[in-house]
């Protein structure tokens, strides 16, 4: 069979010829796209070179961490897949992709009230997680891994004198949720990108201008990826505008740019009821990442755990762990520090960082009273403990008073059925028998059983000095057959 008969093959070619793609990074595996996401700048031998007298000063450094866990893991994997799709699907070597580049910019100057709808569209995703999950962390590393702008000198074939290929851009949410604070903040992303002067080029034009303005920047610089971040229910759910921004970017995804929108599960609460705007913005998942709901996760036990609490500026690491002795439901550290971070990773690093403050600055080994006494007494705790201890306790009623946490979410992902006013006040007081009973349970490999499903393993690895090799490979096993 001649290799043109073969469509496949085509199709393999016809890639490989985009020069879109061809100066992008080779799109990585997953595993190899795991071990890449890592990010452990802290070890004993790094920590060695370091005088004591300076290693204060290195605290933050615990925030660069990057821990891959199951569900960024699958997010990141999406996002990639979205990007080279993309990009492949507009090859400038086809007449149609070109052409359609120069139908598109006629727009320019119109509103977009006049601008049709075209009969495809991109990929969408969505990423929704309370704050502190690392939903921006984990967006960060990955494109830290990506050029932002890719320069081409001139191109016949391709229809161009020269190109700067804008390969992502990332807008904030407005905290107004107006379309002209998205639009100020798009162009001026936009400029910081490309050393371009679009927003004052654009400045006097109107809202309805500009939108159409900029889709065709975004598809005239083959824009791989939008970012929108920071949606909340202020800003998009429930906004004067709340409609006329999904139909933005639904408008974005049909000029052909892979969009993904990441924020608090209250913002999606409107796009939720519209069935066709579901399905075009799960299109690349609707991704959730939630805490860790019991102290012997797997992926609090063996990822987050030892990932982001074990690293030390000291020069020993902790001692053994030995329960407070007025606590015997706290049987473990995993347990012990759970009840004081409720599963969120932001927290736990927080906890950390405060943890090594104190024994830097008292040259003392970290003890199970040292990391109470600070989680008790630390300012970077004290407004936010009463949460903690109402999301260890399962108190939906006392997480009512936070209106960005998503409590009906949280409910349904415990099973809990009832009204939050009839839930009792003092529920907390039953906490230390409810862990002690779950201390004899047996271990899940993930709690999360509604979403990563696909992502349970039949056995755990065990830890290795070096850091979550072999839980990568458990993980990014169980993602590899998920996507067959």
């Amino acid at each position: 069979m001649p290799p043109d008969a073969n469509p496949l093959l085509a199709v393999l070619r016809e890639a490989d010829s985009n020069p879109l793609i061809a100066k992008m990074p080779p799109k990585l595996e997953t595993l190899d796209l795991a071990r890449a996401l890592r990010n452990r700048p802290i070890s004993p031998k790094y920590v060695s070179e370091v005088d004591f007298s300076q290693r204060h000063k290195l605290i933050d450094v615990y925030k660069s961490i990057v821990v891959p866990t199951g569900a960024g893991i699958k997010f990141v994997s999406s996002l990639q897949h979205m990007l080279y799709q993309g990009l492949a699907s507009r090859n400038p070597h086809l007449e149609a992709n070109r052409r359609s580049i120069f139908e598109n910019s006629s727009f320019k100057g119109a509103d977009v009230s006049a601008v049709p709808w075209f009969p495809s569209f991109a990929a969408g995703a969505i990423l929704e997680a309370i704050t502190g999950m690392g939903k921006s962390q984990i967006l960060d590393r990955y494109l830290s891994l990506l050029p932002q702008v890719i320069e081409h000198g001139h191109e016949p074939a391709c229809g161009w004198a020269k190109l700067r290929q804008l390969v992502f851009l990332k807008v904030h949410m407005p905290s107004d949720g107006s379309r002209g604070g998205f639009l100020e903040s798009a162009f001026l992303a936009l400029d910081e990108a490309l050393g371009s002067s679009y927003r004052s080029e654009f400045k006097r034009w109107t809202v309805e201008r500009k939108i159409v303005v900029l889709l065709h920047l975004l598809s005239l610089h083959r824009c791989g990826l939008l970012v929108i971040e920071e949606a909340q229910e202020r800003n998009l759910a429930h906004t004067a505008f709340a409609r006329e921004f999904q139909t933005f970017f639904l408008r974005v995804l049909n000029w052909g740019i892979p969009t993904v929108v990441l924020g608090n599960p209250l913002a999606f609460t409107e796009l939720k009821n519209f069935s066709q705007d579901v399905d075009r913005f799960s299109e690349g998942g609707w991704h959730l990442m939630q805490p860790v709901q019991d102290p012997q996760d797997d992926e609090w036990v063996k990822h987050w755990i030892p990932g982001l609490w074990n690293p030390t500026l000291l020069d020993e690491p902790d001692p053994p762990y030995s329960p407070l002795a007025d606590s015997k439901a706290e049987t473990c550290l995993e347990q012990f520090l759970w009840s004081r971070t409720a599963g969120i990773p932001r927290y736990l690093c927080r906890l950390r960082r405060e943890v090594q403050k104190r024994a830097l600055f008292a040259r003392e080994p970290i003890t199970t009273e040292m990391i109470d006494t600070v989680y008790r007494t630390s300012e970077a705790f004290e407004q936010i403990r009463p949460r903690i201890e109402a999301m260890v306790a399962r108190d939906w009623k006392a997480l009512q008073r936070f209106s960005d946490f998503p409590v009906s979410t949280f409910r349904t992902l415990e099973g809990k059925d009832q009204d939050p006013g009839e839930i009792r006040p003092n529920a907390g007081a039953e906490m230390p028998n409810r862990m002690n009973k779950g201390a004899s349970r047996p271990k899940r490999k993930f709690s999360r059983k509604k979403d990563d499903e696909l992502f349970e393993t039949s056995s755990a690895p065990a830890i290795d000095k070096d850091f979550q090799e072999s839980l990568i490979n458990s993980l990014t096993s169980a993602a590899s057959q998920a996507a067959i």
